[in-house]
C-alpha cells in the first residue's frame, strides 16, 4: 500500500471509521480484510518515523505498538472550534462559560452528572432519589450506596484536591466501590489493581504482570506538567481511555475512568474544560462506545475518542449557551422553571433541537415512562412559558418544538 495513500487518508476533514474503511462506497476506498491490517502498519511506520503528524503517547501498551493519535485535519479542526466556542463566549460576557455556570453544574446539576454516569451502566435512579439518598445515614440498596459512593468520590476530588498517584487513585476506587462489589470482584487485601485477567466484550484488558508498568506510565503521564501544558484539555480525556483500555479493576472501570476525567480537569484548573462529560456520554452511548471501538480496533489510534469528545464538548457548550437564552427570556417575564422542568428542556435540547416531535417521542428523550395526559401537562406548560411552540400535524395529531428563537446556538456536527 502507498504511504502517500495512507497520509492523504489521515489528514481529510473526515477522519474515517473502521466501517467507512472496510465497507462504506462513498469514500472510495473498500479495504479488504488485509489491506486494512497493512493501513494499520503505515500508520505504525509513521508513528516509528516520528512523523509530524502522528503524536505517540508515552503510555504503556499490551497488544499495539503505541497508544497515538493523528493531527488530523478533523481533530485540527475541532479543537480550534471548541476554543474559539469558548474565547468569543468569554469575550462577550468577560467570563469563562463553566465558570459562569460552575455553582449550577457543581450543585443542582451535579445530581444530573451522577445520574448520566449511572445511567451508562443502566442503574436507575432520579434527582429526586438522589437527594434523598444524600441525606440518609443508612443504606441497604446497592444501588443507592453506589449513588453515596459517587457523591463521596465528588467530595473527595473538590474538597481535597489529592494528587493522581498510585494511592489516591486506590483511595478513589475503593471510594467508588465501598460495599458494592461481590467478593469475587474486589481486590485482595494490600493490593491495587485485579489479580486475575478481564474481559471487556470482545476486548481483554492488560495482563496481570503488565498493570503496574501500564498504571506507572499514566500516573507519570498525567503528573509531567510539560504533558499538561502541551495537552491541555485533551489531556484528562486520554487519561479516561487509557484507563478503560487497560481495565485495572474487575468492575468499576468505566465509572472510574470517567471521574478520573472530572479529578483531572478539576486539580489542573481546566475551566475551559467541559465538567459535564457523564451527563454528555448518557444521552449518546452508542456513539461513546463506537468510539471507544473504533480507537482500540486501529491499534489505540485516540483520534477517535478524542474526536468524539470534542465534538460532544462542543454540542454541550451550544446547549448550556441556549439554556441561558432560556433564561434570560423568563427573567424578563419573572417566570422561573423548577429543576426538573430544566432537565425537560435540556434534554429537548440535546435530542431535537429543531424539529417538531410528538409526546412519545419526548418520552423518549427524557428516558421516562408517563401517562399521555402527565406528559402533555409538562409540554403544555412549557409551551405556556413560551419555550416551545405547537401546532397539529396532517393527522390532526398535537406536536410540539423549541421555539427556535431561543435556540440562537446550533450544532451542524
Amino acid at each position: 500500500m502507498d504511504k502517500s495513500k495512507v497520509l492523504e487518508l489521515l489528514t481529510q476533514d473526515k477522519y474515517y471509521s473502521v466501517d467507512d474503511l472496510r465497507y462504506n462506497q462513498k469514500v472510495g476506498v473498500m479495504f479488504s480484510k488485509e489491506q486494512f491490517s497493512e493501513f494499520l502498519s503505515i500508520k505504525d511506520e509513521l508513528a516509528d518515523e516520528k512523523n509530524e503528524i502522528v503524536d505517540v503517547l508515552p503510555l504503556k501498551t499490551f497488544n499495539s505498538k503505541y497508544c497515538f493519535f493523528v493531527y488530523s485535519k478533523y481533530l485540527d479542526a475541532l479543537f480550534e472550534e471548541y476554543l474559539r466556542i469558548q474565547g468569543s463566549d468569554y469575550q462577550t460576557t468577560h467570563k469563562l462559560l463553566f465558570a459562569r455556570n460552575l455553582d449550577d453544574i457543581m450543585t443542582s446539576r451535579l445530581f444530573s452528572e451522577i445520574e448520566g454516569s449511572l445511567n451508562i451502566e443502566n442503574i436507575p435512579t432520579t434527582n429526586k432519589r438522589i437527594k434523598e439518598i444524600y441525606q440518609k445515614k443508612e443504606l441497604v440498596d446497592n444501588n443507592d450506596i453506589i449513588v453515596r459512593n459517587m457523591l463521596d468520590a465528588i467530595m473527595f476530588i473538590t474538597e481535597e484536591k489529592p494528587a493522581f498517584t498510585k494511592a489516591n487513585l486506590l483511595k478513589l476506587y475503593n471510594i467508588l466501590s465501598k460495599d458494592s462489589l461481590p467478593e469475587d470482584k474486589q481486590l485482595k487485601d494490600g493490593a491495587y489493581y485485579r489479580h486475575d485477567k478481564v474481559y471487556i466484550g470482545a476486548y481483554e484488558g492488560a495482563p496481570v504482570e503488565a498493570i503496574d508498568q501500564c498504571m506507572d506510565s499514566l500516573f507519570a503521564f498525567a503528573s509531567n506538567e510539560d504533558n499538561v501544558k502541551q495537552y491541555n484539555i485533551l489531556l484528562p480525556q486520554i487519561c479516561h481511555y487509557y484507563l478503560l483500555y487497560v481495565h485495572p479493576y474487575f468492575d468499576f472501570n468505566g465509572r472510574t475512568a470517567r471521574m478520573v476525567s472530572f479529578w483531572l480537569n478539576y486539580v489542573n484548573n481546566m475551566f475551559i474544560a467541559p465538567f459535564f462529560v457523564s451527563e454528555a456520554i448518557n444521552d449518546s452511548k452508542s456513539n461513546y462506545y463506537r468510539a471507544i471501538e473504533n480507537t482500540r480496533n486501529t491499534n489505540n489510534d485516540l483520534t477517535y475518542f478524542l474526536g468524539y469528545i470534542l465534538e460532544t464538548s462542543i454540542k454541550y457548550s451550544f446547549i448550556y449557551k441556549n439554556l441561558e437564552e432560556i433564561k434570560n427570556m423568563l427573567s424578563k417575564t419573572g417566570d422561573s422553571l423548577t429543576n426538573t422542568e430544566w432537565n425537560y428542556v435540556k434534554k429537548i435540547l440535546v435530542h431535537n433541537s429543531e424539529n417538531y416531535f410528538k409526546y412519545k417521542e419526548f418520552l423518549t428523550y427524557i428516558n421516562a415512562t408517563m401517562t399521555k395526559p402527565g406528559a402533555l401537562k409538562i409540554l403544555n406548560n412549557l409551551t405556556d412559558y413560551g419555550i416551545l411552540e405547537k401546532t397539529k400535524n396532517k393527522k390532526g395529531e398535537i406536536i410540539y418544538r423549541l421555539n427556535q428563537d431561543l435556540v440562537v446556538y446550533k450544532y451542524n456536527g
